[in-house]
């Protein structure tokens, strides 16, 4: 459906995100912003789930997707149709199909990334915090009647700043989760082939290999691309040589992990997991990994919070702004670089 009361000289800007996901990201403060400068042209669920999203994109130049949004009919992109520029309101564009068209140069792509990765960085470090100081065990210790002293005795917390933190994959969220420990002191390695020595010192950070990273850091978090080169990185072996009582963060994918080795290690018993996503979500009511103690669940939040949604709403208006001035994007995915993104 179409704005009536919008100039029609204004061009049009099609928000094909399904109502479920577009009611938490494009908040009526999203579209009075996009309405400010072009005309939008709010897709219903029928015409994303059906055959007239050719029909809709008819001389629409710009297209705002998100969350659960369907593929983009290649008639509809340049050079064939009229659709030039994909403004992504979240992560991952695999879902669009449209990796092609980008490569080829036919579209220019921008996404929300950037706005997710603040949440997900804050996200682990909670995790981080939460596991060093025993949160779960003392909060769980107390409710069941514990008592007071032998419970803060039998679950010592640790020091973030006396600890090794790995992370693996120095992207959005990686950069951000080794900014964030920057204060706390302590020292932070990073597994990172696209990283050098000289942009290592530059971050004040210890560039190792993936082997050397497991063997020295009581605490890795995983932060690398989900894609072919990365599957199963993240073997058996790496997991075993993690310190005893070390913690494990995953926030990114869980295919990073070879399959089966986290639930074998886990089983265990000498570490500790805080994972945030699975190999089957939603994680199946008799799944193994709910009966154990070692490692703290999540359902793929991390990413997920109030402000947050309204960031990646807000964020994608103002890259379709500034593309249809004229000025630099902030957030483009470049094509030659897009396919190694997650």
């Amino acid at each position: 459906m179409q704005s009536s009361s919008l100039a029609t000289n204004r061009p049009r800007v099609a928000v094909l995100i399904p109502e479920e996901t577009r009611n938490r990201i494009f908040t009526d403060v999203v579209v009075e912003a996009l309405a400010t400068f072009a005309e939008p042209v709010i897709a219903a669920d029928d015409q994303l789930a059906g055959e007239s999203l050719p029909e809709l994109l008819e001389d629409v130049p710009v297209a705002i997707t998100g969350w659960k949004s369907p593929k983009l009919p290649i008639e509809s992109l340049a050079p064939r149709g009229s659709v030039v520029f994909v403004s992504h309101a979240a992560g991952s564009i695999k879902a669009l199909d449209i990796l092609g068209s980008l490569e080829a140069g036919h579209i220019r792509v921008s996404h929300a990334a950037p706005k997710i990765a603040d949440a997900v960085a804050e996200f682990t470090l909670a995790q981080i915090l939460a596991h060093l100081r025993r949160h779960t065990e003392m909060d769980a210790g107390l409710r069941a009647g514990k008592p007071w002293f032998e419970l803060r005795h039998n679950h010592l917390g640790r020091l973030l700043g006396a600890q090794d933190v790995g992370i693996v994959g120095l992207g959005y969220v990686g950069h951000l989760v080794q900014k964030m420990l920057r204060p706390f002191g302590c020292n932070v390695c990073v597994y990172d082939p696209f990283i050098d020595t000289a942009q290592a010192k530059e971050l004040g950070v210890t560039l190792l290999g993936l082997e050397e990273l497991f063997e020295r850091c009581s605490v890795v978090s995983l932060h690398a691309a989900n894609l072919p080169a990365t599957e199963g990185m993240i073997t058996r072996d790496h997991l075993e040589s993690l310190q005893p009582g070390g913690l494990l963060v995953n926030t990114a994918r869980a295919g990073l992990i070879e399959k089966g080795a986290l639930l074998e290690v886990l089983q265990q018993g000498r570490i500790f997991a805080a994972i945030d996503t699975f190999d089957i979500e939603p994680l199946p009511d008799d799944d193994a990994l709910r009966e154990l103690q070692n490692i703290y669940l999540s359902p793929h939040c991390a990413g997920h919070t109030v402000e947050s949604y309204i960031h990646q709403g807000l964020s994608a208006v103002e890259e379709v702004r500034r593309f249809l001035s004229g000025e630099t994007l902030k957030q483009e995915i470049i094509r030659e670089r897009a396919a190694a993104l997650a």
